[in-house]
This record gives structure tokens, sequence and C-alpha cells, in this order.
């Protein structure tokens, strides 16, 4: 019964509904969620919705991981994205001897929009629509175990990220995003909003196969801010490698992408990631996608 009652509360403390969570997809994991600014490509389906603007072919992306590790603990995304817009949708879920402690799960849609360009500098934005769902299973009962517990309540809530992003010759980019800047439980229980998040990202791209990133993220309510830094490589043209650090809490991540894996007339990519934690075992993240 303590465990169950353990780890209910765990879930429910990095549940995206009372939480959130940046590390989406295996480039933001290897590069410790240093992506609010930078190129376009399949992360920004799930982060910074400016850089969608950007994104002239359709993209299908898929991934999951086990958070810290945790069996019981599973995540999993799906994106797609044409012609400036996208759609994600994300899912995380407690089990333990097959009984659901509890399921998070949201589904957005995204639209980035160019609002200058010359030949220098874009000025880009972009707005998500997210719609939240949360079950929390049963509670643990007088055997203990879920068989006689109690529906402990469902709901949805729904909130609204914007971003924006400036890019000067292709080599410097400025990027700003927050999270849940409009939002709304519906369950009165709960409070009436998401937890809202702010970060401003700075990147490099000294020439074609280099980009370094820095992040400072802001969680509303809390005075410490996270300070985030990524690099990615392109080591060949089919194989690129990235790397991060994280403070407050230190955290060090990794990970590859092996790309331009053809399937008729469509590019297949598959990358890994991992990202340590500073008490629990690492997280290992696995992504594909298809350019169309």
């Amino acid at each position: 019964m303590r465990l169950l009652t353990f780890l209910l509360f765990f879930s429910i403390s990095l549940s995206q509904t009372f939480s959130t969570y940046d590390y989406v997809g295996s480039r933001a994991t290897a590069m410790s969620g240093s992506i609010t600014s930078g190129p376009s490509g399949e992360w920004s389906i799930f982060h910074n919705p400016a850089q969608l603007s950007d994104l002239d072919r359709s993209i299908i992306t898929s991934g999951i991981c086990e958070i810290y590790n945790l069996d019981f603990l599973s995540y999993s995304h799906f994106g797609l994205a044409n012609n400036g817009w996208g759609i994600n949708f994300e899912q995380m879920a407690t089990e333990i001897n097959n009984k659901t402690l509890s399921k998070e799960s949201v589904l957005g849609i995204s639209r980035g929009i160019q609002l200058y360009k010359d030949r220098q500098s874009i000025l880009q934005s972009g707005i998500r629509l997210n719609l939240y769902s949360y079950n929390l299973g049963k509670s643990a009962g007088l055997e203990g175990d879920g068989s006689a517990g109690i529906n402990l309540g469902s709901g949805s809530a729904q909130g609204i990220d914007l971003g924006f992003q400036g890019i000067l010759n292709h080599k410097y980019y400025i990027g700003y995003y927050m999270q849940n800047v409009i939002s709304y439980i519906d369950s009165p229980s709960l409070g009436s909003n998401l937890p809202k998040s702010f970060s401003i990202g700075l990147s490099y791209k000294p020439y074609q196969d280099l980009l370094t990133s820095l992040d400072i993220n802001q969680l509303s309510g809390h005075t410490d801010s996270e300070i985030r830094f990524g690099i990615e490589y392109q080591v060949i043209e089919s194989f690129k490698i990235r790397t991060g650090l994280q403070s407050n809490p230190n955290r060090f991540s990794g990970g590859f992408e092996l790309s331009k894996l053809n399937i008729g007339n469509n590019n297949l990519s598959i990358a890994y990631s991992f990202l340590t934690h500073h008490v629990l075992p690492m997280t290992h993240q696995f992504s594909i996608s298809l350019d169309f």
C-alpha cells in the first residue's frame, strides 16, 4: 500500500497537467533542453512553435522513453508537421502490476508565421493550443493493490503557448518561448491555471556543421532559473552528435542521430539520447522521424 501511495504522488508530481516536461524528443534530451532558439526541425512541433514557419517540408516523428529509467513511468510522443502547421500528441502513464495509477496526455495544434524577412534577417512567431486530459486511476483500497479502490477522478485543461524568434544571417538566433501563458483547468479542485514557464534562447551557427545553444528557463513562481547549454555537430552528412549541460539541478546529456536513410523518396532518421539526473537514474530517449 505504501508503494502504491508513493507511486501515485510521484506520478502526480511529474505529470503534464501539474508540471511541464521540457525534454520531448531526442534532440531536446541530448541538448539538455536548450532548443528554444535555432533552425527548424521535428523538435519545433513540441517546443518553440515560431520555428515552424521555416519548416517547408512534411515530417512525421515519434518517440518513447522511460523517465529516469523507471519501467512504471513511460512517456511517448507523436508529431506531424506540414507547411508551417504542427500537430503533437504526448502521453505519460504510471503503471505497476498492470494497474494504471495515472495517465496524462496532451493534444496540441501549432502554427508558425513569418512576420518579416529581408536579405539578412527573419522575424518569426508561433502559437500552440494544448488540450490536456488526465485520469488519476484508483486509490490503493483496503487490500493495498487497487482492486477495491475508489476512482480518484479525471478531467481536462487547456493552455496556449506563444513563441518568437529572430534570425540574422542564418548564424545568430534569439528565441523566446512561453508555455501555458493562458490556461484553464476544468476541475476546480486543482486550481484554475496550469504551470507557466518562460525561456529565452541564444544560438550561434558559425558554419553549417556546428550549432551552439544557450537557454535560460524560468518556472513561474520560482526564484531560481535553469541554465542550459547544448552543442550539435554534424560529423558527416548523415550523422550528428549532440551533447548538453544544465544547472539547477546539474545534469549532463548526449546523443546522436543517423539520418538520410532512404525509403523510396523519403528520408528516415533514427536518434538516441540520454539525460542524467543528480539523484535518479538517467533517462534514455529513442526517436524516429520521416521526411516526405
